[in-house]
């Protein structure tokens, strides 16, 4: 990309996302760093609902427009730069996230240990494959998006902040679907004879 020196930066903070987005386009590097000077706070901003660590937050930022740079021509309406690169921002923290809680949950498997007991083989897997179809069942009566939610906490680790970013709801919506998902399984592993309630559904 090309420089156009202190004047040429000067009339570019001055200029509407529009025409930024179309000299960026055109090879102005002084134009993307405009749009970055313009828009990096508010990406930030969006950050912090997913992540805490201020270091962290730079690095994504910096992914955030080095993605936006590489996809700038995939952009349709270049006056919605902002909610564009907003929603690249949220993409990349979610992203972070799974990398992050994937490695996590590969250190807690190499560190597992089995304790000691006897040939109890044939018993666990018969309970691991009456567990499964239990949760199959239940799973079958989730709508998409619940079901979604129940995967995202089982097989990344996800809690409710992360579900909803992921699923693009609130907080609380998010904590409405995992109660309403929680609920629905239970039912199915109290019809299975799995949970002891002393309740019937």
């Amino acid at each position: 990309m090309r420089r156009e020196g202190v004047a040429g930066r000067m009339v570019f903070e001055e200029m509407a996302d529009a025409e930024l987005v179309a000299a960026t386009r055109g090879g102005s590097g002084d134009a993307f760093a405009a749009l970055y000077l313009k828009h990096a706070g508010a990406v930030r901003r969006a950050l912090s609902d997913y992540v805490d660590d201020p270091e962290q937050q730079r690095d994504l930022v910096q992914e955030t427009f080095t993605r936006a740079l590489t996809k700038l021509a995939t952009l349709r309406e270049a006056s919605q730069f902002r909610p564009w690169v907003l929603q690249i921002a949220r993409n990349a923290s979610i992203d972070d996230l799974r990398s992050r809680t994937q490695m996590k949950l590969e250190t807690i498997d190499d560190e597992y240990q089995l304790p000691p007991s006897g040939d109890d083989g044939p018993e666990l897997v018969a309970e691991v494959r009456a567990l499964a179809a239990a949760i199959q069942a239940g799973l079958a009566t989730l709508s998409a998006r619940d079901a979604a939610a129940v995967s995202m906490v089982v097989h990344l680790g996800f809690g409710p902040a992360e579900v909803a970013a992921a699923l693009d709801i609130s907080y609380g919506n998010a904590k409405v679907v995992l109660h309403r998902a929680r609920t629905r399984l239970r039912g199915a592993l109290v019809q299975r004879d799995l949970l002891s309630t002393g309740e019937t559904s």
